[in-house]
């Protein structure tokens, strides 16, 4: 009897120490596999960022002026799946209501979601229409990478006017502090 139950106890340590090794091998080729992937991400992403253009009234589209002005700043306009340089997104709707607001905002999201598999490091927002659909649209950019917001000016042409995510009462703080330390 008592040899009974010491066959049985090897028998159950021996299965033990197998499910242990199996384990430790699984969870050790998790690991590899995980940390080749935030690699590639991390390497994807580099530099990477996206000129977001939404053109929301009906009969017009920006993207030939931003084009334009990005090409005279000297940015390299690249095609989606290149590591570095710029590429162009585009949101094209003929006009803007109610009732399709929701759908907008789908899109939005799902261009969010794209840009964010691809590593995008930050974003130029280019913006064309209604003052109360970019305050919707707006909290779906907001706590994501940096998002800088560009106004067109018709004299000359567009100017950034500062990141999403932070207020221009913090940022004309920053300003005048940086001129008060260089004078002194």
């Amino acid at each position: 009897m008592w040899e009974t139950i010491a066959r049985t106890s090897d028998v159950a340590g021996i299965i033990t120490f197998i499910v242990f090794i199996a384990t430790v091998l699984i969870v050790s080729s998790r690991t590899v596999r995980y940390k080749r992937r935030i690699r590639r991400s991390l390497e994807r992403g580099k530099g990477l960022c996206a000129a977001l253009i939404v053109s929301l009234k009906p009969g017009e589209n920006i993207r030939g002026h931003v084009e334009t002005y990005l090409k005279e700043k000297g940015i390299e306009l690249v095609p989606a799946g290149f590591k570095q340089g710029m590429e162009i997104c585009e949101i094209d709707v003929e006009g803007v209501s109610l009732d399709t607001l929701p759908d907008l905002r789908k899109k939005f999201i799902a261009e969010k979601r794209w840009l964010t598999s691809r590593g995008i490091s930050e974003v130029h927002l280019f913006y064309e229409g209604p003052v109360a659909t970019a305050f919707f649209l707006a909290d779906v950019l907001n706590n994501w990478v940096p998002v800088y917001i560009y106004h067109f000016n018709r004299e000359g042409g567009y100017e950034c006017w500062g990141l999403l995510t932070e207020s221009l009462e913090r940022m004309a703080t920053e300003e005048m502090i940086k001129e008060m330390s260089k004078d002194a």
